[in-house]
């Protein structure tokens, strides 16, 4: 699949499932399912839920419109129209069957600034041009470290970044099962769960071990992305660790205030960074399958790990102050990332090898 129909697709599964969460109590609709369209503008909206619309639909517009001018050779103006139009059928759509749901209610408002945010992605492409949209994966090759074919590689790098928004029972603690049968945080709902969870005193020390692996992990992937003796790979493969540091001090400061801007960094965090980055300049530079097969390794150990330490004093501050607040809609979304994640990275390890032995890598 081509990098522009890569990341529309991406987009869109991402869109689908943060207006459809919960996903739950489906029924049938107790009223015409268009009638929103008919009733009054809404007496209560806020600003930032117009521009979370806008903005969701923006990258659709401009991505769909790319995607058409460069696969099916349209001509630019034509694929921008069809954009709008796709980007203002798939909100419609995705609004009807919000009356399906007990948890969500369609609303014109929302219908609209969509339609106009998919509008303005696909004026942003048409202003751009079809010869440089055209060039873009010359540019990229040209100018980007990557291996070809490293998207998929690309999009899973960016959902583990997207999922440190997530409250995590430890730092960097995606792929967390134990949440699915627990109630109140840190405290399994079933007494068979409870009595596999190590005890506390040793909670520092998985974490330690849990972040250094799953630092490994990450700097290993992204190493795998590159291409052969490409330029500042060292600083390519820090780069998702500098980037998921600074997510989570961003979370902490817009949950917890100021003070607990680095609250995440405690004993253990700051120990499995260190031991990962150690790990990652003795293993980094390993053979292509070694480094995948060690990927794979760290990432099922960082999870199992992850399972069964309770969680920490910062992951139940930020329980307690998470109430998805703006970001409601999106709440779902982040939960079922940060849990898949390891799962789906091992799953693209494993296949990177495959592919890679049929090749004679």
């Amino acid at each position: 699949m081509a990098t522009t129909g890569a990341w529309l697709v991406a987009w869109l599964v991402a869109v689908v499932y943060a207006t459809l969460y919960p996903w739950s109590g489906w029924r049938a609709p107790g009223r015409w399912m268009f009638s929103f369209l008919s009733e009054p503008w809404p007496r209560w909206w806020t600003g930032f839920d117009v521009a979370v619309n806008f903005v969701a639909y923006l990258p659709i517009g401009l991505l769909l419109a790319a995607w058409l001018a460069r696969r099916l050779s349209l001509p630019m103006g034509l694929a921008a129209a069809l954009s709008t139009v796709a980007a203002a059928g798939l909100s419609l759509a995705l609004e009807c069957a919000q009356a399906l749901l007990p948890a969500r209610v369609p609303s014109r408002m929302d219908l609209l600034a969509n339609a106009v945010g998919g509008a303005a992605g696909a004026l942003i492409a048409l202003s751009i041009g079809r010869r440089r949209i055209e060039r873009w994966p010359q540019w990229a090759r040209a100018n980007l470290p990557l291996a070809p074919h490293s998207t998929p590689g690309l999009l899973l790098l960016c959902g583990w970044l997207v999922a440190q928004f997530y409250p995590q029972p430890l730092v960097f603690a995606t792929g967390d099962l134990v949440s699915l049968w627990t109630t109140t945080p840190g405290q399994p709902t079933h007494p068979w769960l409870s009595r596999w969870l190590l005890p506390h005193e040793f909670e520092p020390f998985a974490e330690a071990a849990g972040v250094s692996l799953t630092v490994l992990a990450v700097g290993l992937m992204t190493h795998d992305l590159l291409r052969a003796g490409a330029r500042g790979a060292a600083m390519a493969v820090a780069a998702p660790i500098i980037v998921a540091s600074a997510i989570k001090t961003a979370a902490s400061l817009a949950y917890l205030g100021q003070v607990n801007a680095f609250g995440w960094l405690n004993a253990g965090a700051q120990g499995g960074l260190l031991a990962g980055i150690a790990a990652l300049l003795l293993f980094g530079w390993v053979g292509r399958r070694p480094r995948l097969w060690l990927a794979m390794a760290a990432l099922a150990l960082a999870t199992a790990l992850f399972n069964l330490a309770p969680p920490n004093a910062y992951y139940l501050s930020m329980r307690t102050n998470w109430g998805g607040g703006v970001w409601t809609n999106f709440h779902g979304l982040l939960h079922a990332l940060a849990t898949a994640w390891p799962f789906v990275a091992i799953a693209w390890c494993g296949w990177r090898l495959r592919t890679g032995a049929r090749r004679g890598l």
